[in-house]
């Protein structure tokens, strides 16, 4: 599930849409991964902007990921540890989504990687995500509360990993 959780939360780093523009991008999430043996949900926070993105979940542990173009940090505050995760591609939704064509049902089709998203708006901004993974998991993320280009502070996408945590860089 934790691969899971780092490749739905690098789609979801940039964009959400074909031809949504914005400098900031925040939301509430709710997210449920169903595999054929287990259904998990999640819940919390992100935002991004076209260079990094952040996501606090807060339920049903409290896990921070912080993206870059080229690193994923993740903070587990009940392990006390961060896993460092340097990457040489990931999921660009602005890039794949500036694509994306809405179906005959008004749902956005986007693809990456030979998975397909396909995102419900509501008005001009993203308002569900849902899409099967390469691990056959189904996965469904709800956003509330969806502000674009609203100030956020660029010192939330700097991981703060505290001094007494593992650290292990894969």
């Amino acid at each position: 599930m934790k691969k899971t959780l780092i490749s739905l939360a690098a789609s979801c780093v940039f964009a959400f849409a074909g031809g949504i523009e914005f400098n900031t991008l925040s939301a509430n999430f709710s997210q449920t991964v169903q595999s054929d043996d287990a259904k998990i949900s999640y819940g919390g926070d992100f935002s991004a902007t076209k260079e990094h993105a952040v996501w606090h979940y807060k339920t049903p542990t409290i896990k921070n990921i912080f993206f870059s173009f080229t690193k994923v940090v993740v903070i587990e505050p009940e392990l006390e540890q961060a896993i460092i995760t340097n990457i040489k591609e990931t999921p660009n939704l602005t890039a794949i989504l500036a694509n994306a064509k809405p179906n005959k049902n008004g749902v956005y089709e986007a693809s990456f990687d030979d998975v397909k998203y396909l995102i419900e708006m509501k008005g001009d901004l993203p308002s569900k995500i849902s899409y099967t993974d390469k691990m056959d998991n189904k996965v469904v993320i709800n956003l509330s509360n969806v502000r674009k280009n609203a100030p956020v502070n660029e010192a939330i996408f700097k991981p703060a990993i505290p001094k007494n945590y593992d650290i292990i860089t894969q």
